[in-house]
């Protein structure tokens, strides 16, 4: 037997300021304040209803896994399950979830949290149609489902990080009594299990050979590292000292908006001191005449220039320097090569989107005991250019007379920019008719034996 290594989820507080910080929930109601050391409970109470969080995080997430999906990706499959696919990619999650959608929020997830499970399930046996048309009919095939990290509650691996084994936390089940159940899912290469609880209510046999769960980093990781840090938890340590630099700032521009007025009185001692109140001094001891006190403008200055620099220093981690506003103007080459790393880092990234798609839609033949042949390709540039610059591009392809192959694939590339929402059907038969222009010689050769007029 392979040696087996079991780990556990240590990091909940670290996603849940990742899940807070895209958000904008949770903490950032308060908890995430730092009570000054001099500070009041009432004063401390007052900030955290006047707090603001400037949230430039989510735009930074967002920034890195939208523009993977501004293109439709190629798609292509064969195969007895073929008909089984072709409805699974309209509906994944039994929710109404296209392919798209779906892949979308599970990369957006894995970027949030450095890495997300996928779920593939199937309907019990006994619920299973006897044939392929009645399962289209009813919905009754494989549907898939992203497990945030938080929810695993353990995962057991070989040396060489293949999983063997998972067990989770379900979304909760309400009883007939009106109690929330708390449900947990178990998967190991051969079974699963389903406890509500702490008691086992379900179980049998999948017989897929492996565990029914594709694991979709957002980065490379180490070796047998399943929960790796999130890349952009830094960014969310900034975001959230950001929410407490905004929330000091605003409290020295409501001291100077409101100042404190200032009077001689001989019940200094009875007073309490606060922005609501008099500060009040014998006037017998100390000459000054009535006025109002204010805290001095510098440190407001000097914390809106931390702020600016914190958010620069967000994107810049993010490597999406180019889009903050900065007053330094960089050079065109500067800004090329920072677009270039850019560029790259979402080509990585929608690499391993088609590689979890390709290994969701392998589960899912498999769990209809059925061949597939399945391809996706991600788009790979992001630079902005319209259908008109991709039509010319094509067209500068096509001039050069290469192989009717090569013409397919460029046809491709023309109707995923130029009609992204043609049906799959369409597409391929479009692409069909094109192919068989290349190989038959009705269409390559004019016809004999014209009549004349």
């Amino acid at each position: 037997m392979s040696e087996q290594k079991f780990y556990l989820n240590p990091n909940g507080n670290m996603y849940r300021l990742m899940r807070d910080s895209y958000y904008g929930d949770g903490g950032y109601r308060g908890p995430y304040l730092i009570p000054h050391k001099r500070e009041t409970n009432e004063n401390y109470l007052d900030r955290q209803q006047t707090s603001y969080y400037l949230n430039h995080f989510s735009l930074i997430v967002n920034a890195l896994v939208d523009p993977i999906f501004k293109r439709k990706p190629l798609r292509d499959w064969s195969g007895p399950a073929g008909p089984v696919a072709d409805a699974f990619l309209s509906d994944v999650d039994g929710a109404g979830n296209d392919m798209d959608s779906f892949m979308q929020s599970a990369a957006l997830s894995s970027k949030l949290y450095g890495a997300v499970f996928i779920v593939v399930e199937n309907f019990q046996s006994m619920d299973l149609p006897v044939s392929i048309g009645d399962a289209l009919a009813q919905r009754k095939f494989p549907y898939a489902y992203t497990l945030d990290p938080d929810r695993v509650e353990g995962v057991s691996i070989d040396k060489n990080g293949r999983v063997l084994s998972i067990k989770f936390r379900d979304t909760a089940v309400t009883s007939t009594m009106g109690n929330d159940k708390e449900r947990t899912v178990y998967f190991d290469t051969q079974r699963w299990a389903v406890y509500e609880n702490g008691r086992l209510v379900s179980s049998g046999d999948h017989n897929l050979g492996e565990v029914p769960v594709v694991w979709f980093p957002s980065q490379k990781v180490k070796n047998g590292e399943l929960n790796p840090t999130p890349e952009l938890y830094p960014v969310a340590g900034i975001a959230c000292s950001l929410y407490n630099h905004c929330s000091w700032l605003t409290e020295i521009l409501r001291n100077q908006t409101f100042p404190l007025l200032t009077f001689p009185s001989k019940e200094a001692s009875d007073l309490i001191i606060g922005n609501n109140s008099a500060l009040c001094y014998d006037g017998d001891s100390v000459r000054f005449q009535p006025g109002f006190i204010y805290p001095p403008s510098d440190p407001a200055s000097l914390i809106q220039t931390q702020i600016k620099s914190m958010v620069e220093d967000m994107y810049r981690i993010a490597g999406l320097t180019f889009a903050a506003t900065t007053k330094q103007e960089a050079s065109g080459i500067s800004r090329q090569w920072e677009f270039e790393r850019t560029n790259q880092k979402l080509s990585t990234f929608a690499k391993r989107c088609a590689l979890a798609e390709r290994k969701i839609m392998a589960l899912v033949s498999r769990w209809m005991g059925t061949d597939l042949r399945y391809t996706v390709v991600y788009s790979d540039d992001f630079g902005i250019t319209d259908v008109a610059t991709e039509l010319k591009n094509a067209q500068a392809v096509l001039d050069m007379q290469l192989t009717n192959k090569i013409k397919v694939e460029v046809a491709k590339q023309v109707l995923a920019a130029y009609v992204p929402e043609l049906p799959a059907d369409r597409f391929d038969a479009i692409i069909a008719d094109i192919e068989k222009q290349g190989t038959e010689p009705a269409y390559n050769e004019p016809p004999d034996n014209l009549a004349p007029f």
